[in-house]
C-alpha cells in the first residue's frame, strides 16, 4: 500500500505555518508529517506597556498603540503569525534589557553590529518563549489529531536552542526524531538538525569534519539503505536545493546573484549511502526536487513570514518515490 508523506520545513515560529501544516495533513490525506526545523521564531517584538492601560509596538515599520484589551490580543496574533515573539514589559524593564549591550532585534542584527556578549536576560527571555509557542503547538495538535491516525514527526534546525530537545521529547502527539533512527511505516528514518558553519553562528553549526562523523554514526544504524529517509535539515552542496543569494560583508543579501551553501559532507553521504529520499531545508528560497543517484532529494522551501506553508507530498510505493508534489498555501 503506497504510503503518502507531507514534509514541511522552516516554519521559524510562525503560528499561521505551523496550524496550516497540522490542518493540511488530513486534507491531503497523508499518513505521515514531517516538520523539520527551523522551529524557532527569529526575534522578539516588545509591547510596552503605557500609563492608563495602553501598550506600544513598533512591529514591521509601524508604531502601534492598543488601547484596548481585544486590540492588544490582535496585536500579539498578528505579530505571532510572522513567527516573531511578543512579550509586554514596561519601560523600565525595556531600558534594562537594552542594558545588556545586546539586542532584541534577533540574531541578523546583532551579526551586523559584530556584538558577542554572553547570554543574559534577552537569550532567557527568548528561550523561554520559544518553548511556550511550543507547548501551544504541541497542544493544537493534540486536540486536532488525536483520533486521525496520522503519525507525526518533528524535529529542530541550526535555528533552534538546544533546550527545546527537552520539550520536543516530552510532546503528547509528535515524535522528536532528531539524531537517532524511527520507524516511519517500515522505512528508517535518520535525522541531523546540525549545520556546516553559517555567517550566523547559529546554536547548532559544527565543521564538515565533525558533520560527516555525526551522519556516520546515525547511518550506521541504517539496515537498509534502499528504503531510508535522510531527514537532514541542511541540503546538499552544489545542487538545486542549496542555492541562498549572496551576502555582501554586511550580511545584506543579493536580489539576484546566487551561492551554494548546503553542506559538503551531506552532499557525500548521499552519494555513499544513496538512501531512498533526502528530506532537507535550511535555504528558503531553494525550493527544488532532484536525484542524487538514486535517491529523490527535495527541498519544499519557505515563506513562513508572509504565513504562506510551502511543503511537499510524497508518495513512496515499492521502494521507490513515484510521485513528488510541492504545494503551497
Amino acid at each position: 500500500m503506497p504510503l503518502k508523506i507531507f514534509f514541511v520545513t522552516d516554519v521559524h515560529g510562525s503560528d499561521a505555518a505551523f496550524k496550516k501544516f497540522v490542518n493540511a495533513l488530513g486534507v491531503y490525506g497523508v499518513n505521515i508529517g514531517i516538520l523539520l526545523g527551523d522551529l524557532s521564531g527569529k526575534m522578539i517584538n516588545p509591547i510596552i506597556e503605557q500609563p492608563k492601560k495602553t501598550y506600544t509596538c513598533d512591529f514591521m515599520g509601524q508604531h502601534i498603540v492598543a488601547r484596548t484589551d481585544d486590540e492588544l490580543a490582535q496585536l500579539q496574533k498578528r505579530i505571532a503569525l510572522t513567527g516573531n515573539y511578543y512579550a509586554v514589559m514596561t519601560p523600565e524593564e525595556m531600558r534594562g534589557l537594552m542594558a545588556e549591550g545586546k539586542t532584541i532585534e534577533g540574531r541578523i542584527d546583532a551579526q551586523v553590529r559584530k556584538i558577542h556578549l554572553g547570554a543574559g536576560r534577552i537569550d532567557e527571555l527568548f528561550v523561554q518563549l520559544v518553548v511556550e509557542r511550543l507547548k501551544k503547538w504541541d497542544q493544537f495538535m493534540t486536540e486536532r489529531l488525536k483520533d486521525s491516525g496520522i503519525k507525526v514527526f518533528i524535529a529542530p534546525g541550526n535555528d533552534d536552542p538546544l533546550e527545546i530537545n527537552q520539550v520536543l521529547d516530552s510532546f503528547s502527539y509528535a515524535a522528536n526524531a532528531d539524531d537517532r533512527k524511527v520507524n516511519v511505516d517500515g522505512h528508517e528514518m535518520i535525522t541531523l538538525s546540525w549545520s556546516n558553519p553559517t555567517p550566523w553562528d547559529t546554536p547548532r553549526e559544527c565543521s564538515e569534519e565533525e558533520l560527516a562523523k555525526k551522519i556516520d554514526a546515525l547511518a550506521n544504524q541504517v539496515e537498509s539503505m534502499e528504503q531510508a529517509i535522510f531527514d537532514f535539515h541542511v541540503p546538499p552542496y552544489g545542487t538545486q536545493l542549496d542555492l541562498a543569494y549572496k551576502l555582501s560583508e554586511d550580511l545584506v543579501p543579493s536580489v539576484n546573484e546566487t551561492v551554494n551553501v548546503g553542506s559538503k559532507a551531506i552532499l557525500e553521504a548521499i552519494q555513499k549511502y544513496q538512501p531512498l529520499l533526502g528530506l532537507h531545508g535550511h535555504i528558503h528560497e531553494s525550493r527544488s526536487v532532484q536525484r542524487i543517484g538514486r535517491t529523490s532529494c527535495v527541498n519544499p522551501g519557505s515563506e513562513y513570514s508572509e504565513g504562506i506553508l510551502r511543503g511537499v507530498i510524497l508518495t513512496l510505493d515499492g521502494g521507490k518515490v513515484k510521485n513528488s508534489q510541492l504545494t503551497s498555501g
